[in-house]
């Protein structure tokens, strides 16, 4: 299959009575079908604004792309395991698609998977130009800037859902630049750890071991995996490491490293992995926490970064005095060599600090 979305000017179509005609593939090509309607797996055949055919009727099954201005999906007219094939508007095959959710995978911040003929899994744009090549067994969709990519592991089935499972990732840009990778520490198939390895602005590859808090194994909805995100809102990628829920109220945690500009090293976050249910807020500039004390009572917390150490800035208690009454709050602040000082007590939500109005139980 052609690599480019667009590799010719002039295509050879047919008319209406199979005349071969030399056109343009810059015109929008549409579905039509013999079938009594338009639906998944029925044959097609593409015709252009002129009524030409593009695609001969029966070379593709169809794939949900009824209108083709770039680039469209089909499937093989293969009776089983069929793959989705991306057409341009000339009807060139470019390439195989991903499959998600029995169609062609979505377009995640303006990119998708596609395959080669080994379904090695690579990523394309919307127009259909690969940006990455494909290389990958398996691969996640883009967020936040990044995909997670492997080499290793399989498919797992689970309650109708299907995910990949491997000990071994990395994790990449749009560019396809690796950042770091990493592989999961066992023991007798237990998880005890994480070995890390990431790109320093030297050109080296540092290495990083991270180990579990030995109730690990107590976890629910646990997964042993690494993420990238800026914890400390200096426009730096830090490692978070989700530690998983816990309890009847299955509190989250996490811990992580923040990446020291002056030593050009991650260095731990002592106090991240005894914050419940971290919410970082870059508006804020701050990271919030929030649980549930008792049937009428909230506790909520705000850290702040000071000198590389988070630090407890403000605190608030939500209390319903009845049932079906409004809630009173009372709130503290940090005072330097004072510690927590009530600023509020008992007080309608209408007077707390307009930040707390992000998180609070309404």
């Amino acid at each position: 299959m052609t690599k480019g979305p667009h590799a010719d000017v002039l295509i050879i179509g047919y008319s209406s009575c199979n005349t071969p005609v030399l056109m343009r593939y810059d015109a929008v090509l549409t579905a039509h079908t013999t079938e009594p309607h338009l639906e998944v797996g029925v044959p097609v055949c593409y015709l252009n604004e002129r009524g030409d055919t593009i695609v001969p009727y029966g070379k593709y099954r169809y794939c949900q792309t009824d209108t083709i201005t770039e680039i469209g999906f089909v499937y093989e007219n293969q009776p089983k395991k069929s793959r989705i094939v991306c057409i341009n508007d000339a009807g060139k095959e470019l390439f195989y698609v991903f499959k998600c959710d029995n169609g062609p995978d979505y377009l995640k911040e303006g990119l998708f998977r596609m395959m080669d003929e080994q379904e090695r899994i690579g990523f394309a744009d919307s127009s259909g130009n690969v940006v990455i090549h494909p290389q990958y067994l398996y691969a996640t969709p883009f967020a936040n800037g990044y995909a997670y990519v492997t080499e290793h592991g399989g498919e797992s089935n689970e309650r109708e859902h299907t995910t990949w499972q491997s000990d071994e990732w990395k994790i990449i840009n749009r560019n396809g630049n690796k950042l770091l990778e990493y592989t999961v520490i066992r023991e007798d198939k237990n998880v005890k750890g994480l070995f890390i390895q990431y790109s320093h602005p030297s050109g080296s590859i540092r290495p990083l071991t991270y180990t579990y808090p030995e109730d690990i194994a107590l976890a629910d909805n646990f997964h042993a995996e690494v993420t990238l995100k800026d914890l400390n809102f200096d426009g730096q990628d830090d490692i978070a490491i989700p530690l998983g829920n816990y309890g009847n109220q299955r509190i989250q945690y996490e811990d992580g490293y923040l990446w020291d500009k002056t030593q050009k090293t991650y260095v731990p976050v002592k106090q991240l992995k005894e914050i419940a249910n971290p919410r970082i807020d870059k508006e804020e500039r701050c990271l919030f926490s929030f649980s549930r004390e008792s049937a009428a009572s909230y506790h909520y917390e705000r850290f702040e970064y000071v000198d590389a150490e988070l630090v407890k800035t403000a605190e608030l208690i939500q209390t319903y005095r009845q049932a079906g009454g409004k809630s009173l709050f009372t709130e503290k602040h940090y005072q330097k060599g004072k510690g927590m000082r009530v600023v509020h007590s008992s007080v309608p939500i209408r007077e707390i600090s307009h930040y707390w109005l992000k998180i609070v139980q309404k």
